[in-house]
């Protein structure tokens, strides 16, 4: 019996059963999250990091620096695959008391400057001994000096400052190079600080894309590559069986020359039958190999799929900060024709208490600024230029994918990481978030199974 392997809800393959207790050996050691699902005989895994939350706060200043935001989007995207939730925020310190990273970038152009540098602002009951530690690590690496400096008496402990201060007339070219080294090497500490605090690998970081480079053959050898591998082997012995048999070896040639002409029929029928018997035989194991399967003469073509949210609230207890909702929208096909380039819908209400943010693109900025994948841009946009008038309008925030998307059925895509922001309601008064998704063309409809609703 095989066990099928889920990973961030996508199917990876099969394993044997009898390998279940290896497997969860194994997972546990490197730090995968698993969860056994002995009625459907299902392994799903995820990402050691699934439940952390990292919050990145821009400068002081007002709305922070474009700077600022272009580093922190960059460690945002070197982030967004390591199964964590990665929120940006200009000022909003109360976020940082229920995350586990909370990090504040800001950049300082001094004009008596003469080599760029970064400074951590450490204050004396620092609680973030290990993280700085991690970060400055990393940023040593970068080529840029690092230095610390002792602030008495800092207001927010919890947050890890760090400053860029760099000569104020640095040309664009060597801006763009600093600012791409602090997004890596700072992406590269915050994983090293939950790799060192939770005890596990850094593959349980990794995407399942560039895990099946490394593991393709222990945990996500597809079912399509085992049969052909399986269709490949009987038709190397058929070939080899048939070289055998078209060449005889010389040894042989050279003994027959020497027998009588009725020696030399006997010889020639014996070698007819082996020949006859080792056809057949050829033709049972191929036969017995690839069976012939029914085709059934009818099949109703069912179109299904099981929609539903999963999401994290961030609470305040400051009624002038708002609240903060992380929530992904999942979408499983559960039936038996693909579903292609699903098209979201998310409905709040009021509409006039919610802000929407996250990893989605206005459609003019998709060219600029959407994630360079192996097989171009991915990720998702509005659908509309006009999208915030229309969502202040009806309510409703229209979502696509940036590059075409197929769900088989079985398998399942994720609307990942989208943020709603909001203000404590008056007593008695929520908020309220409701899903559709349209697929093939729009003709066909979902609605999620559950909603997001926040009581006050």
């Amino acid at each position: 019996m095989d066990v099928e392997v889920y990973y961030s809800g996508q199917r990876g393959g099969t394993m044997p059963y009898a390998a279940l207790p290896a497997f969860r050996l194994f997972c546990k050691q490197n730090g995968f999250q698993l969860k056994w699902d002995s009625t459907n005989k299902r392994v799903d895994l995820d990402s050691g990091l699934k439940g952390k939350v990292c919050v990145l706060f821009t400068g002081l200043s007002s709305g922070g620096t474009a700077y600022e935001w272009e580093v922190l989007g960059n460690v945002q995207k070197f982030l967004s695959d390591s199964g964590m939730e990665v929120v940006l925020s200009q000022n909003n310190p109360s976020l940082a008391k229920n995350t586990d990273v909370a990090i504040r970038f800001s950049l300082k152009e001094m004009r008596v400057l003469e080599k760029p540098r970064l400074i951590f602002f450490q204050s004396e009951d620092e609680k973030r001994q290990d993280l700085i530690k991690c970060l400055r690590t990393e940023m040593q690496q970068s080529g840029i000096p690092c230095h610390y400096k002792v602030t008495k008496n800092q207001k927010q402990p919890s947050i890890v400052h760090i400053q860029f201060q760099l000569p104020l007339y640095t040309e664009v070219g060597k801006r763009k190079i600093y600012a791409e080294k602090i997004a890596l090497h700072l992406a590269s500490g915050i994983l090293e600080y939950f790799q060192n605090g939770l005890h596990i690998q850094p593959m349980a970081f990794l995407p399942p894309n560039i895990l099946k480079l490394f593991y393709s053959t222990m945990l996500f050898t597809s079912d399509k590559e085992s049969q052909q591998e399986a269709d490949e082997k009987p038709l190397e012995e058929e070939q080899n069986t048939i070289q055998e048999s078209d060449h005889p070896s010389a040894e042989a040639s050279d003994s027959n020359r020497d027998v009588n002409s009725e020696g030399s029929t006997e010889s020639d029928r014996e070698r007819e039958e082996l020949l006859i018997l080792a056809e057949e035989e050829l033709v049972e194991q191929v036969v017995s190999i690839h069976p012939v399967e029914e085709v059934p003469e009818h099949v109703d073509l069912r179109t299904a799929a099981e929609v539903y949210f999963d999401y994290t609230l961030i609470h305040s207890e400051s009624v002038e900060k708002p609240y903060l909702l992380i929530g992904t929208l999942q979408v499983k096909n559960t039936g038996n024709v693909e579903l292609k380039n699903p098209i979201v819908c998310l409905r709040v209400s009021p509409v006039d208490s919610i802000k929407m943010g996250g990893q989605v693109l206005p459609p003019k900025l998709v060219e600029t600024m959407a994630v360079q994948g192996t097989s171009g841009l991915k990720g998702w946009r509005y659908l509309e230029d006009d999208w915030f008038a229309q969502a202040m309008e009806r309510g409703e925030y229209w979502i696509a994918p940036i590059q075409p998307v197929t769900i088989a059925p079985e398998s399942t895509e994720s609307f990942q990481n989208f943020q709603i922001s909001f203000m404590k309601q008056e007593a008695g008064k929520g908020i309220v978030v409701e899903g559709v998704v349209l697929c093939n063309d729009q003709t066909v409809h979902f609605s999620a199974n559950n909603r997001i609703a926040v009581s006050f």
